[in-house]
């Protein structure tokens, strides 16, 4: 493999944990501690194959060798793919994905578990391929530490662990957004300082960057009360820090005041204590797959912290996050559910032509259902009321469809054409909300099309009226951004993220960002 090469990124101190009805597997990956935990009775993988899966794109942004520990050796099938993943990411990204050497002892895998199984959260893509496959699955497998990461300690102070998406929370810190970020820089010392502005530029270093935050947070915290009026202004409080606040205290009590308050300034920046909506999830889904005979595997890992800590997107990382579980448990059969139909396909993190090359000698991974597209999976799924009783799509809710983000309006508008009155959705906007909505990509708008189809389908002429008038506003919307870049460099579109805080960071993608 060629590239400029740097200090390589070790995998090693592999370590598996036995606890009452779980087993955590986990191991060093560039100074992190990646962890995965399983059920007790499910055997696990003890070579480097999981961890192949997981650290090979970090590993590719930072243009460093990947090596592994010679006692954890990976599948010589899955070192050879993992070539031709790299061929297929750096063509995609070339100047964010650089190929790099992969250095491991190989060792063919051996069976784990039998069966077939399939990653389920719920959703829509996840609730297709399971009605779809019903008769040949055995297991579903739902993933905590993906899409969603809460810190299951109970301390006061910080940890390395408790910063869920570095990148972001540097960015804020530095840029600074918003007056409680102002008031940290200014907290913050100079080492601190020069190593966030190193890596909000280039990336580098991350280790140093948590050691050293989370030094000067602790400081922070187990000082003065931070809270401030006009500081904290808009940020949301919890009914637990407002309670807390109402009380004089002192030393830890206050420290632990000051990581809530923290906590509620940065929700998607730092990690809260674990709440237990992900149990009531596990519980929910549960229910729902033994009534098809079926079995649920509750897994969980901290990928969520580890992508973001390399400025990773979630677009670009899926597959790999998924491929590294289905490389832990062993299911000889695995299906991961695609969000896109052929016609759709665009360089993503999970793909046809990419997913399959994660699989080894006894895990066969298979990307499932492009050829349907979401409105076909709903109709799918709405004939059968429990599987449509049980979806759950939010992003910002394991439980609940909020009803208002991006995700919820894709899938209730098609829901209220088929009227599925049992979807347990909020009442739909109006079409004057419709018609107002941003369309973020091309993706999204291939959604609303399908919509629109489905709207003519069925004779509701107001729906696609306020679908296409959405559409020409954001083709309009579009337009502009375009001639912002050709005719005045972006400049528009720079100045507009730096007066907007909820634009947020960018992130490294499976193509080159404008």
């Amino acid at each position: 493999m060629t590239g400029k090469v740097e200090e390589p990124m070790r995998v090693k101190n592999w370590e598996m944990k036995e606890q009452s009805d779980t087993v955590e597997v986990s191991a060093d990956v560039d100074g992190f501690r990646l962890w995965f935990r399983s059920p007790k009775s499910y055997p696990v993988s003890r070579t480097g194959d999981p961890f192949l899966a997981s650290a090979l794109l970090p590993a590719m942004r930072q243009g460093e060798k990947l090596e592994f520990d010679p006692r954890l050796p990976v599948s010589p099938k899955l070192l050879r793919n993992a070539f031709v993943l790299q061929e297929i990411f750096h063509s995609w990204n070339p100047e964010e994905l650089r190929m790099i050497p992969v250095s491991a002892k190989t060792s063919p895998a051996e069976p784990l578990n039998t069966g077939a199984m399939s990653f389920f959260s719920g959703g829509v893509d996840s609730m297709y391929t399971f009605l779809k496959r019903k008769n040949e699955l055995s297991h579903v497998v739902n993933i905590y530490g993906f899409d969603f990461f809460f810190n299951s300690g109970d301390a006061s102070t910080f940890s390395v662990a408790d910063l869920k998406d570095l990148a972001h929370f540097a960015w804020k810190l530095m840029l600074p957004v918003g007056p409680v970020s102002a008031y940290l820089k200014g907290m913050l010392s100079k080492t601190t300082l020069q190593t966030l502005s190193n890596y909000v530029d280039s990336g580098s270093d991350p280790g140093a960057v948590e050691t050293s935050l989370v030094e000067d947070l602790n400081k922070i915290i187990s000082g003065q009360l931070i809270y401030d009026r006009k500081r904290f202004a808009g940020v949301n409080l919890r009914p637990q820090t407002r309670h807390f606040m109402s009380r004089d205290l002192k030393g830890e009590d206050l420290s632990g005041l000051n990581r809530l308050l923290l906590e509620d300034a940065y929700p998607r920046e730092i990690s809260g204590k674990y709440n237990g909506a992900y149990q009531t999830a596990i519980e929910r889904n549960t229910c729902f797959v033994q009534s098809f005979g079926k079995t649920l595997v509750p897994v969980e890992n901290n990928h969520y912290a580890f992508g973001y800590r390399y400025n990773l997107s979630r677009n670009l990382t899926q597959g790999s996050a998924l491929a590294s579980v289905a490389l832990l448990l062993g299911f000889p059969q695995v299906y991961v559910p695609s969000a896109y139909t052929y016609r759709q396909l665009c360089p993503l993190g999970s793909h046809p032509l990419t997913d399959g090359l994660w699989s080894n000698e006894c895990v066969e991974i298979i990307h499932d259902g492009c050829e349907a597209g979401r409105t076909d999976k709903l109709k799918m799924i709405c004939e059968c009321e429990s599987a449509l009783t049980n979806l759950r799509v939010c992003f910002d809710n394991v439980n609940i469809n909020c009803g208002k983000c991006a995700k919820c309006l894709r899938t209730m508008m098609p829901l209220k054409l088929l009227r599925a009155s049992a979807a347990p959705f909020p009442t739909l906007p109006s079409l004057k909300v419709i018609r107002k909505s941003r369309i973020s990509d091309d993706i999204e708008t291939s959604f609303f099309k399908e919509t629109v189809d489905l709207a003519l389908q069925t004779g509701d002429q107001e729906m696609r009226y306020a679908l296409c008038a959405c559409m020409k506003r954001n083709e309009l919307l579009k337009l502009l951004i375009d001639l912002d870049k050709v005719l005045l460099g972006g400049f528009i579109k720079r100045a507009y993220r730096r007066i907007v805080p909820g634009i947020g960071i960018r992130r490294i993608d499976t193509t080159p960002r404008d």
